[in-house]
């Protein structure tokens, strides 16, 4: 079965208040046993006593059942020597997977040269994750973000080796982006380099957000069973790839950006109806 290939994990940055000791036990309520881990400013881990605290909070977590499949960071520079302590300390405790920080599109005139900033960058990254046996994972993010045309995060990655950086693909993102068709354009171009997957959905609204951006309709995240994304067509181009990666369940259902701001416990029962649903989706494809 398809379904049986993945790793499914909560995404940690909607939960991020509820008391770290009693995650395992509602992951598991939820039928998920691993978390996408924020160790980057703000999350669940400091960058900057990451030594110390990852392996800290592996050991109570795997002591309690969940495996931490993948972490969610700021790292985007190789020199940098916060990005270097995670990376090995990741590496170490054998998580395998993590997700890249960002890079910003600074307006009109301005891509050419970034394009070229982030192949750079990502070359570094490639050669250090390539000493440390880790993947990172490039998230295409839709509005001022590198990456929102999927063709760019190809660009940025087609050079270096998959195994040591790959894509971490957003079917939401990609369609907010890619309307009707060009969000499986760039899932064709990146079919063999796809590593990650996030699981979320969105449909549009009457311009209420700043993603609005003065026109009339806007992006609203909402429930699987809601969205615009073709969730069925997707999943069965990852089953025809034989994508094996971690599935980061995001539940981003906190803030004006979402189609309600939920409570923690609200958010955790959103979660159990968005996994089930995409359990029988998975399911389906045999």
């Amino acid at each position: 079965m398809f379904i049986d290939n993945l790793n499914l994990a909560l995404f940690s940055k909607s939960v991020e208040d509820y008391p770290i000791e009693k995650l395992p036990e509602k992951l598991q309520s939820l039928g998920i046993y691993s978390v996408d881990l924020t160790v980057r400013p703000g999350g669940i881990i400091d960058p900057l006593k990451v030594k110390n605290d990852l392996p800290k909070l592996q050991e109570m977590l795997l002591k309690k059942g969940i495996t931490i499949a993948m972490i969610t960071t700021n790292i985007t520079d190789a020199s940098d020597e916060a990005s270097k302590r995670i990376i090995k300390t990741a590496s170490k405790l054998g998580i395998k997977y993590y997700k890249l920080g960002y890079f910003k599109y600074e307006g009109f005139g301005t891509l050419k040269e970034l394009r070229k900033k982030v192949r750079k960058n990502i070359a570094e990254l490639s050669d250090l994750n390539g000493e440390y046996g880790i993947q990172g994972g490039f998230h295409n993010h839709s509005n001022d973000f590198f990456g929102a045309s999927v063709w760019d995060v190809f660009h940025a990655i087609k050079n270096v080796p998959p195994q040591t950086i790959g894509a971490y693909f957003d079917p939401a993102h990609a369609v907010i982006e890619g309307g009707s068709c060009a969000w499986k354009m760039g899932m064709d171009l990146l079919s063999d380099r796809i590593i990650m997957l996030a699981v979320k959905d969105f449909h549009w609204v009457e311009g209420k957000h700043r993603y609005a951006g003065g026109r009339r309709h806007s992006v609203e995240i909402c429930p699987l069973t809601d969205g615009n994304v073709p969730w069925t067509e997707v999943l069965q181009i990852l089953k025809s790839i034989n994508f094996k990666g971690p599935v980061s369940i995001h539940s981003e259902y906190k803030g004006a950006h979402c189609f309600s701001d939920l409570g923690t416990e609200d958010v955790f029962c959103q979660t159990e109806k968005d996994v089930s649903l995409f359990k029988q989706w998975c399911s389906a494809l045999g």
